[in-house]
Formats: C-alpha cells, structure tokens, sequence
C-alpha cells in the first residue's frame, strides 16, 4: 500500500477477502478488496501486488474485513481498478458514466440482524419530504422484501433515476406505505467551476 501522504508512507497489507460491499449513504461496491492491517492513510492510497500492479484505490477504514458475522478484524476496503476499464470511454466522453445517472432518496441506513433502519434522513431531500423518519424500518421497496442494505440500493437503482418510488416502512409498531420522488443524484452534487 502506497499513501499520498508528504514522507510517500508503504506499508505491506494482506488481501484477505473481496467481497460485496454496501454502505450506509447509498452506496454498494460487488467486489471491493479488503485489506489487513488498517492504515489511517487509506484515503487515495495505492494497492499493489506482488508484481508492481495496481490493484485497487482506497477507500475506507472498515471493521470487519473478512466480511460480516466473520468475526472483528479492522483492515481497509479497497475500489478495484477493474471498475475503471469498462467506463473509461464514457468518463473522457462525457465526466460519467451512465451508472452514475440513478436514483437517490437522501437516506443513511444501518443493516443489522436482517433488518434496515433509517438512521438519518438529509435535510430537504426526497426521503425528507416524503416524511421518513430516523428509526423507520424499511421492510419493502417496489415490492421486495428488504433484509439487506445491498436489496435496498439495487432495487433503487434498477428502474431509473427520476421516479416514484413504494416504500412500507414499519414505524412505532404499524406499517406504512410511503412513496418518495427520487431524483437524479448526479443533479444534488456542487461542480467544480471551470473545468
């Protein structure tokens, strides 16, 4: 692993799993790379193989490198270079690529024992507006059962950017039918001027 930082800092790291990956704030990775031990520098950093290759760049300090119900291991979560070839095209075309066009709700939940509960909501976003709450369980999205955070982003993102979606939440014991407008997450994000 080699850092940004100003003394170049390397350090040797074991590949121990690579495996899906979701996160809490709308984001899910099918094969990101995990590393042991953890560095503090991560962000940006180099991950190589034994040859000189670049393998992946990092990304974020996680917990559970072997992967949940694994047991606490600390270590860091690594993108795959391989994600860069096929959209690399569209990249200099057009500064995205057409997976980066989907829907967003403004939501940061949490997976724990098979269930996904909000844990917060950004203020003025669609989850927002449409009066989802911090606590809400969400059980179903556009009809499928959601147990996992990895069901809950994919089923999000598989219709389109701008539109409806059917949530059924569970709050203070009773089920609720809620739809949320999602809207185009590349249209929330500030651009740099000039470039």
């Amino acid at each position: 692993v080699a850092s940004g930082t100003p003394d170049g800092g390397l350090s040797l790291a074991r590949l121990v799993s690579q495996r899906a990956f979701s996160g809490y704030w709308e984001y899910h990775i099918d094969r990101a790379l995990f590393t042991v031990p953890p560095r503090s520098d991560h962000s940006g950093a180099a991950l190589f193989n034994l040859d000189g290759e670049l393998l992946g760049i990092g990304s974020l300090v996680v917990g559970e490198a072997l992967g949940p119900g694994r047991g606490r291991l600390p270590g860091n979560m690594f993108v795959p270079i391989d994600l860069l070839k096929p959209v690399m095209a569209e990249l200099r075309e057009r500064g995205a690529s057409r997976g980066s066009t989907r829907a967003w709700l403004g939501l940061n939940c949490e997976e724990r024992d098979g269930e996904v509960r909000v844990l917060r909501v950004t203020r003025d976003c669609p989850a927002d507006q449409a009066g989802l709450q911090p606590g809400d369980r969400i059980l179903r999205i556009d009809g499928a059962e959601v147990a996992a955070l990895e069901t809950l982003w994919k089923t999000l993102w598989r219709d389109g950017a701008e539109r409806d979606v059917r949530l059924t939440v569970e709050r203070d014991g009773e089920d609720r039918a809620i739809t949320v407008h999602a809207v185009d997450r590349m249209s929330t994000l500030r651009r740099p001027e000039g470039i």
